[in-house]
């Protein structure tokens, strides 16, 4: 593509640019409002909220007590023996300093990414934290955090609709002392070429560590951090790879993104044999599966559940094998790149019906990794679609939302806002309670998502509204 910014104000011009620009915009905004959500109302909420008071075992009555557990925990399950003295020496002793660290660090990662403001040294800092959670056992969540934080960490998300390409379009020529190092933090060169041999090596013999120690591992949490961690360094260092023989990086990033999707939803489909609303539906069959619908009937607002108890519950055994085939095709397609759109269509379809049925923990996570992957059109690369077309394969990028819906979309968000937070005055919240609010989280979640398609329905249409950098219209514009 030939660039049609304008080189004095860095305005984004071209359609290609605008659409990826409000896609990476979008994955942005979703990690910052998810953290916001898990720091307040979520499963690992901390200081509450709509009413609720704050966590009695982070900064309560009981302060310091969620870390010392986790710890005592991770340990009695065997994690890594560097990781458990490093647990003991620093974070046992200074329990409650670490709770109130915790709390300050995940609020201030949340606003940095919503508002787009030295997102890269705030993804760093967030990697770190994602790594001490895997070690205390955690590999449920925490894959698709650490999956958000690599992606706005290579994209230096908070260049596209955010205070970094604002502020960096007032620095990016200025020779002040200040200026240069706001400009080094804001950009912060953790992908320079001279770093991306050890960094592949690196990555590729970490891998190797974690897959090869897992049979020496005794308990299934454990062992389950160590797959998911083998599986996203392999990923890393393949990503860097293809980024030195490829001039399209923002191709590859989606590329490995979808990668990564394809593998959760394998890994749900093989893994997981219980159903939950904390999960996808897995391979567990229609005895199972209905025990999972008769949960959702009985906690779900009043026509969501007629409709679970008219269609799905009878019907167990068949959703069992239709949700079966659907995660496999999906997981299958999308990890080989075959038909990627379609197979992009078909999950988010999936994963959004699972949403609005009460599955509101983790399908809202593989969803928000999913938009993206479909809006930068992750099958450019690493894929059987590149290898059938070659050099006809057409890139699509961007949301397909007309203007026309824009305006529903927004309503839509407000109507569900009013009705989530109706909900929680009305009935209370019991923050972390998935299962018993799950009204309140449902609308919740349908506010989040159609709120951010509104607003990247809205920037789509708007070709000049975003201040970009040089660095940042470099990787919009490149193509393979």
């Amino acid at each position: 593509m030939v660039s049609e910014t304008d080189p004095r104000t860095g305005l984004l011009r071209t359609p290609d640019q605008v659409a990826k620009a409000a896609s990476i915009a979008f994955a942005r905004i979703f990690l910052g409002v998810m953290w916001m959500f898990e720091l307040t109302v979520g499963h690992n909420w901390k200081i509450g909220g709509f009413g609720s008071d704050v966590h009695p075992g982070w900064i309560g009555a009981n302060r310091g007590h969620i870390v010392r557990e986790d710890v005592a925990e991770a340990i009695a399950d065997g994690t890594y023996a560097w990781f458990a003295t490093l647990y003991e020496a620093v974070l046992v002793p200074n329990a409650v300093a670490a709770s109130w660290i915790t709390i300050v660090a995940q609020f201030a990662i949340a606003l940095a990414f919503i508002f787009g403001v030295l997102v890269r040294p705030a993804a760093v800092g967030a990697i770190i934290m994602d790594i001490s959670i895997f070690m205390l056992g955690n590999s449920r969540i925490p894959p698709f955090f650490l999956a958000l934080h690599l992606f706005v960490l290579a994209t230096g998300a908070g260049r596209y609709y955010g205070m970094d390409g604002w502020l960096l379009s007032k620095v990016e020529h200025a020779k002040s002392g200040g200026a240069k190092a706001l400009r080094w933090l804001i950009e912060l060169p953790t992908f320079d070429v001279r770093f991306r041999g050890p960094a592949i090596a690196g990555s590729a013999l970490l891998a190797l560590f974690f897959f090869l120690g897992m049979p020496n591992i005794e308990t299934t949490r454990i062992r389950n951090d160590a797959l998911m961690l083998a599986a996203m360094l392999i990923l890393v260092a393949l990503g860097l790879y293809m980024s030195t023989i490829v001039s399209d990086k923002l191709g590859v990033i989606a590329a490995t993104l979808r990668i990564f999707v394809g593998f959760m939803f394998l890994h749900e489909i093989w893994t997981r044999i219980v159903p939950g609303v904390n999960g996808l539906p897995g391979w567990a069959g229609g005895e199972a599966l209905e025990t999972f619908f008769v949960e959702l009937a009985d906690n779900h607002w009043g026509l969501f559940a007629t409709i679970i108890e008219t269609m799905f519950i009878p019907a167990a055994g068949f959703w069992a094998l239709v949700f079966g085939i659907v995660q496999i095709a999906v997981g299958v397609m999308l990890i080989l790149g075959f038909r990627t759109r379609l197979a992009c269509w078909v999950g988010a379809g999936f994963l959004a019906a699972l949403i609005i049925l009460g599955a509101t923990r983790y399908p809202p996570f593989l969803l928000g990794i999913l938009i993206p992957v479909m809006a930068l059109d992750g099958g450019r690369y690493i894929s059987v679609d590149r290898i059938r077309l070659g050099d006809t394969y057409q890139g699509r990028f961007g949301l397909p939302i007309p203007q026309q819906l824009v305006i529903p979309l927004v309503i839509l968000a407000a109507v569900n806002a009013v009705a989530a937070i109706g909900t929680v005055f009305a009935t209370g919240l019991e923050p972390g309670a998935y299962v018993e609010s799950m009204p309140a989280m449902t609308t919740a979640m349908v506010a989040i998502f159609s709120g951010l398609f509104a607003a990247v329905g809205f920037l789509q249409l708007k070709p000049g509204a975003a201040i970009a950098p040089d660095d940042a219209r470099q990787l919009l514009d490149s193509s393979g």
